[in-house]
């Protein structure tokens, strides 16, 4: 019988020659540039998509927007309104006509060290940066509308207190006992009626 003479020394493998290699790395290479290329690129893409949708929404202004500009012109929150004007219609609205109660939008507001607080609300939240009177100090209008704005979401929402006659929890805490009723007449009657000129 005639025997086979294969053997791992006559075989000669295709991949060991030195110009394959080469090859097989180059093409490994290219292909590697090629999906980096592509990820970039999909990658600007979205980004664009993304910058591009921004500037769009930036440009989209709420029906109620140019009426809290017109109320608020001239006043210290008058660089709050691009902010106020992109929260909920009804949260935008209690943010201007509670202001114009508690601080004549921000002529009669609270300073911490000769500066403006941003808080036209009479907002006692906790904070690092609080007057001596306990009115919290906003960095920026945005922390401002961003933090006022909150807690106005949270009363309507969960509260359900939707009106301005509902929301004199701003003025008194869950019970007037301790203000007069003419005093909160009052508060109920003016934030009202910056209220309905908006909403």
């Amino acid at each position: 019988m005639k025997k086979n003479n294969f053997s791992s020394q006559n075989f000669k493998d295709p991949f060991n020659s030195l110009p394959l290699k080469k090859a097989f790395l180059l093409i490994l290479i290219v292909f590697s540039f090629l999906i980096d290329l592509s990820i970039l690129e999909w990658e600007e893409k979205i980004s664009n998509e993304k910058t591009v949708t921004f500037s769009y929404l930036q440009k989209i202004s709420p029906p109620w927007e140019g009426k809290i500009k017109k109320l608020v012109a001239g006043y210290p929150m008058e660089k709050m309104t691009p902010y106020i004007s992109r929260q909920e219609k009804a949260t935008a609205t209690f943010l201007v006509s509670v202001a114009k109660k508690e601080s004549n939008w921000g002529k009669r507001a609270p300073l911490l060290a000769g500066k403006d607080c941003y808080n036209y609300w009479g907002y006692r939240g906790q904070s690092d940066k609080m007057t001596e009177s306990g009115y919290t100090c906003f960095s920026s209008p945005a922390e401002a509308i961003f933090t006022v704005a909150k807690r106005f979401d949270d009363l309507r929402k969960n509260s359900g207190l939707d009106t301005p006659e509902k929301m004199i929890v701003w003025k008194c805490g869950w019970d007037c006992t301790g203000h007069s009723e003419k005093s909160v007449s009052k508060w109920i009657s003016d934030v009202s009626y910056y209220f309905d000129q908006i909403y």
